[in-house]
């Protein structure tokens, strides 16, 4: 619950994290609905923001598989400080969690990731990147071709984090994959 600084009122409860997940999934499909003339994914930008603010993250990314590589198209982070990874970055999916994502391999929600015995806590880019808590879904567009993965992390674990959390960025990757694929089809041939 939130208040302001002076108010008396009754107390508003905040949005679920869920709820919250949900409206920006609803935001980015209007935002796309009347065929974006921006960048491919630079309408996305803000909405990642809203994504990692709404898990409470250090770090979200949109990234898209690319001959066997993982390739950063859209990062948010915290801070500037934060910031270690960049858009056009790329990693061999072998090295990555975003090959067990894709495969539907990696839980949806990691609280802690040290804590955790999937083999994905183990690859070197745990350490790399620091990751303490993982929550990820993949991008799959309308005709079932993966197009790559939505993933959030912190450098903190987050036993608070809950399966529907999981649920919810998927709904909102869904959305992605959708608003993807409508900007696909408005461009001429």
């Amino acid at each position: 619950m939130s208040r302001h600084e002076g108010d008396t009122g009754p107390m508003e409860p905040r949005p679920s994290t869920a709820a919250r997940l949900a409206e920006i999934a609803r935001s980015i499909a209007f935002a796309t609905a009347h065929g974006s003339t921006d960048e491919r994914l630079a309408w996305l930008t803000p909405h990642l923001a809203d994504v990692r603010l709404a898990l409470d993250m250090d770090v979200a990314f949109v990234a898209e598989m690319v001959h066997n590589r993982r390739v950063f198209r859209v990062v948010s982070t915290a801070s500037r400080s934060a910031a270690i990874l960049d858009p056009g970055q790329s990693d061999h999916l072998l090295d990555t969690y975003c090959m067990y994502v894709l495969q539907g391999r990696l839980p949806p929600v990691i609280r802690d990731m040290h804590a955790s015995s999937h083999q994905a806590a183990l690859l070197p880019i745990t350490e790399r990147l620091g990751i303490g808590c993982y929550v990820s879904a993949p991008i799959v567009l309308p005709d079932g071709e993966k197009y790559g993965t939505l993933c959030c992390f912190s450098r903190s674990t987050r036993p608070e984090l809950v399966d529907e959390d999981g649920d919810a960025l998927r709904e909102v990757a869904r959305a992605i994959g959708e608003s993807l694929a409508a900007q696909d089809a408005t461009k001429p041939h």
